[in-house]
């Protein structure tokens, strides 16, 4: 699926508000890989830019027995471990967790977000109790529970135009499984909140390299040029990886690495790479580019599937100079899994300026 881009700036910029409104981030699945690697750096680096609210909080929802003081040294421990900026000022560490805290429960336990609506109303602030964003980072056959849980509490509302406050509900990839399952999903978010109130994100989209592609590719008179089926014979996309699944298994067992990497990131950078130069560089000029690209994409069927695709799984062997074993023993699993931890295929773009691309995937 490929969405319009939209900022997922706090108070949402797409209906007039400030960028500084306070409000509160309700993180689901807080002690997962997401919330460490990438969420708490991300808003940690945003708070030393100045670019939040004055006045926010951020709670981190999931089932593990923690304090708010053992969560706020896990997410420290991230940022120390994965952000660009790993040397932590105690001082300005201090201030941003602060606005942090803990909410132990079950994901199916309406108890839970019962607790969570008592422990918002406890903090006074009418913005902080009532602009949330609710981001789910969590597996996606969880998106709909979660949802409904949360309208059942009275946490989320289908926000109208001339509402005070608003709520938002941010979806990480993967958008279902298939298809079907991806218009159910959507169905049923809809059921819940307006589609202005959804932001389904590919945060590959942020990376700054990524970011690059088009002023690289439509800004620059040498390039610009030269970048057609007549100088370019093919392109070769390769995204890879140093480390196992890890602590990713629960997950990555469930949606592995063709729907975990290629149906967003890879088709993502694909577009970028392929598309033709947008009108505007508006999100629906670029959204309208990037779906020529995918509806110019060769189908692959039959036997153009075994000839185009391959799927594997890695192996027991070295990684710098260290001993690493199997995607089985990563995950001790009883039974032998069909799961790919390797995917390349090639893909044919039949347009008239480009020719043909290639991808490739591996964990």
């Amino acid at each position: 699926m490929v969405d319009s881009p939209k900022t997922i700036s706090l108070p949402g910029l797409e209906d007039g508000r400030k960028a500084d409104e306070p409000c509160t981030i309700v993180i689901f699945g807080a002690s997962g890989d997401l919330t460490a690697r990438k969420l708490i750096p991300a808003l940690y680096h945003l708070h030393l830019e100045g670019q939040m609210p004055e006045s926010f909080r951020v709670i981190g929802f999931a089932r593990r027995e923690k304090t708010d003081a053992s969560w706020r040294a896990e997410m420290r421990a991230g940022i120390e471990t994965y952000s660009r900026t790993q040397q932590v000022d105690d001082a300005r560490w201090d201030a941003f967790a602060a606005n942090l805290s803990y909410h132990r429960g079950d994901l199916t336990d309406a108890d839970a977000y019962a607790g969570l609506a008592r422990r918002l109303a406890e903090l006074g602030d009418p913005c902080l109790v009532n602009n949330l964003v609710f981001y789910l980072a969590i597996s996606p056959s969880l998106f709909g529970e979660v949802v409904e849980q949360l309208r059942a509490a009275g946490l989320l509302h289908r926000i109208e135009e001339d509402d005070e406050h608003w709520q938002r509900v941010v979806v990480e990839k993967p958008f279902g499984h298939d298809l079907r399952s991806a218009h159910v999903l959507n169905n049923h978010l809809l059921r819940h909140v307006r589609e202005r109130q959804i932001f389904r994100i590919d945060h590959y989209l942020g990376k700054e390299t990524v970011q690059n592609i088009m002023m690289f590719r439509f800004s620059n008179a040498i390039f610009e040029q030269l970048w057609n089926r007549e100088a370019i014979e093919h392109v070769q996309i390769t995204v890879g990886e140093t480390v196992g699944v890890g602590s990713r298994g629960g997950y990555f067992e469930e949606a592995g690495t063709i729907r975990d990497m290629v149906q967003n990131h890879i088709l993502q950078l694909l577009c970028l790479v392929a598309m033709e130069p947008p009108a505007r560089m508006d999100a629906d000029s670029i959204r309208d580019e990037k779906l020529k690209v995918l509806k110019s994409l060769r189908p692959l069927e039959g036997a153009e599937i075994d000839k185009n695709v391959v799927r594997a799984q890695y192996g027991s062997g070295a990684m710098a100079g260290e001993a690493v074993g199997s995607y089985q023993e990563d995950l001790e699993l009883e039974e032998p899994s069909n799961t790919e931890t390797f995917i390349a295929l090639k893909a044919h773009i039949e347009n008239w300026q480009i020719g043909r691309a290639s991808c490739r995937e591996r964990v």
